[in-house]
């Protein structure tokens, strides 16, 4: 099957957590709805980013254009097993990534950020441990 031109109508949480639905709509008005698996829901999200890089890449004819969201807030949290930080970064669109940061990234990011000499601004920006 091949939806061309689907626009999101909504999105949800099915089967108790374990998948996720999206409903679509075509430019004809022809709604579809989709059940993902939630690992399968992850490969896809795991992959669009760069996918959407690479289209970007390709619209523009630019190697160095990359798909960006600006961040809105942050939050960094201490991981249950005590070693690693969680890192939780959002966009104002919703968007919302967790990562998990072993302490050694950690101590490298920090000096890089420690060192940078630019200005921070923006919105609520928060960190919690």
């Amino acid at each position: 099957m091949k939806i061309c031109n689907a626009a999101l109508t909504n999105c949800g949480v099915v089967q108790g957590g374990h998948a996720v639905r999206l409903d679509l709509a075509d430019d004809k008005g022809t709604e579809v709805s989709l059940e993902l698996s939630v690992e399968r829901a992850q490969a896809i999200a795991k992959t669009l980013p760069s996918l959407l890089t690479r289209a970007l890449q390709t619209v523009t004819g630019n190697a160095s254009s990359h798909f960006v969201l600006t961040l809105d807030r942050w939050t960094v949290e201490q991981s249950k097993e005590d070693t690693n930080l969680l890192l939780i970064l959002a966009a104002d669109d919703g968007y919302e990534v967790c990562i998990d940061i072993p302490r050694e990234a950690c101590e490298g990011l920090g000096l890089i950020l420690g060192s940078y000499k630019g200005a921070f601004t923006g919105k609520d920006r928060t960190a919690t441990a």
